[in-house]
């Protein structure tokens, strides 16, 4: 606590400063001045809690100082002494709110014990301060996740008693008592293997962020996520597709939303038919989730109710699978590209609206695909977990160009590029992959995909090839190279844990310890004490 002592008499302000304990009364900085100008020159810098303060002095009185002092520190505690009865500055006093009013000369216990009250009260003020704003902290947490709850209760049953009572709290539920509303969801794609295994994390962190940014309350929208894991908004009023339907307010959300989400995720936005009342906002969710789907056959980030069209279904067709793992067993790939896009045109002429349905028909491409490549000896078996980084990847396409471009890319990848590549130019690229893991696996962000991206494979090609070269995966590879470097950096007794943590690419050393023990048998401590053996 800081103790400023404004008095133009030096006697008094040395007695005071020096005469008094004022640590034990949790007083750890005393500072004097001898003039109202000093004084607040001090306060303004140095930002004393308690000012204790005499009335009458040249230049600027305790009164002006104190009214000053005021304007910087509404709360700061005002304690003044005056050798006057005056009435007039006792009622500047209780206007400025002071604490107290000490007379002159002063007694130091009586000046000590005003002090001691003044310390006292900041310190409960402090206290009940932090209790406030670990409340209001707690409820700023809770926000985004309450008003997820009440989106998923809007679209599925706004007739629920829960509902009408809530949203009665505008300032908890933002969203007007009385229609229209727009409803708009998002599809969030990461963008290659980026995409967690678990999407929690990720959704409360855009949820934040969308509760905190500066752009939103004015719409007075609320967000949440779908079980589906689409981002869900209800947003006051009515928007159509033309501007003076209020595109235009749409376009910038979907430009914050974008910022929001990050380079990782590319996000499409449908916006839904509006809602009058809180009752049709199901039907209006269930547009919006119709548009969000037929985006994937037009690639606009935004699309509004009335553009959509007729859909029908769409399933694998064995028959065509057998037809493109013909062909390519025949060596024919340009006739079995020709099936694909014939597909293609099919499933754009569908239209099917269940995207996951349509994307399975090209993961059976995709395996058969591959399976081919293996039986001609192009590439290795592949496992169940590289099947997963083939979903992955086409779980992540935003459109059906895309993944029509994705599967094209592996038939080449795999048969055009494979057939014919030299055995130099197959060492030569090994190299150049082996070069970069050793060169980069301790950074941060390193994935499998930035290796893909630097030697210009896919990340499905580049696990088939590397495995069909090297005889191990890439990740075990990657692992192999992280555990050798580990066991070289603890044979280096000057080095302690947490650097060679840091050093290995890992953010935390438990969790390497953890890595370490799961390879080698033992901790990294329990291995250097063998070293020493």
């Amino acid at each position: 606590m800081k103790l400023l002592i404004v008095d133009d008499e030096t006697r008094t302000r040395e007695l005071l400063r020096s005469h008094i304990d004022w640590e034990g009364i949790g007083v750890d900085e005393v500072r004097t001045a001898h003039n109202g100008i000093k004084a607040l020159e001090y306060a303004t810098e140095w930002k004393p809690e308690i000012i204790l303060c005499d009335v009458r002095m040249p230049k600027m009185d305790g009164i002006e100082f104190a009214n000053q002092y005021r304007l910087i520190a509404p709360q700061g505690k005002i304690i003044f002494l005056s050798g006057y009865s005056d009435k007039e500055y006792l009622k500047s006093a209780i206007h400025l709110k002071a604490l107290t009013y000490i007379e002159k000369p002063v007694n130091p216990l009586e000046v000590r014990s005003a002090v001691k009250a003044a310390v006292l009260l900041c310190q409960e003020e402090e206290k009940k301060y932090n209790v406030e704003l670990q409340v209001q902290k707690d409820i700023d947490r809770s926000l985004p996740y309450l008003r997820q709850e009440m989106v998923r209760k809007l679209i599925s049953n706004p007739a629920s008693p829960n509902v009408g009572p809530a949203i009665h709290n505008q300032e908890t539920f933002l969203l007007p008592l009385k229609g229209p509303y727009t409803v708009a969801t998002a599809n969030l794609y990461w963008k290659g293997l980026s995409h967690p295994e678990d999407f929690s994390l990720q959704q409360n962190i855009i949820l934040d962020m969308i509760n905190r940014s500066q752009n939103f309350p004015s719409l007075r929208l609320i967000a949440g996520f779908n079980w589906q894991n689409q981002l869900v908004l209800i947003i006051p009023g009515r928007f159509g597709n033309a501007y003076r339907d209020g595109r235009g307010t749409i376009e910038e959300l979907f430009a914050e939303l974008c910022q929001i989400a990050g380079e990782a995720i590319e996000l499409r936005l449908g916006i839904g038919s509006s809602a009058q009342t809180l009752m049709e906002i199901p039907e209006a969710y269930n547009n919006a989730v119709r548009i969000s789907a037929f985006q994937y056959y037009h690639d606009q980030n935004n699309i509004f109710f009335d553009s959509i069209g007729p859909s029908q279904s769409i399933d694998t067709n064995w028959d065509e699978v057998r037809r493109i793992r013909n062909h390519l067993r025949k060596g024919e790939i340009d006739a079995a590209k020709v099936a694909l896009r014939e597909w293609t045109r099919y499933a754009r002429a569908c239209m099917d609206l269940d995207i996951l349905r349509l994307k399975d028909t090209y993961f059976q491409f995709m395996l058969a695909i591959t399976e081919t490549a293996v039986q001609l000896n192009l590439v290795e078996q592949t496992e169940d977990k590289e099947r997963r980084y083939v979903w992955k990847e086409i779980d992540g396409i935003p459109s059906l160009n895309a993944l029509e471009r994705f599967v094209m890319n592996t038939i080449d990848e795999l048969f055009a590029a494979g057939q014919g590549e030299p055995k130099d130019a197959n060492i030569r690229k090994m190299q150049i992959i082996v070069q970069y893991i050793h060169a980069n696996f301790h950074q941060s962000g390193f994935t499998i995909k930035a290796i893909a991206d630097h030697v210009q494979f896919s990340e499905t090609y580049l696990c088939a090839y590397f495995k069909k070269q090297q005889g191990q995966t890439i990740k075990e590879y990657i692992t192999e190279v992280r555990i050798n470097k580990a066991k070289e950096l603890l044979g280096d007794m000057s080095m302690k844990l947490f650097e060679i943590t840091v050093q290995l690419g890992f953010t935390d050393a438990g969790y390497f310890t953890t890595f370490f023990k799961r390879y080698v048998g033992c901790t990294p401590s329990e291995y250097r004490e063998r070293m020493l053996r």
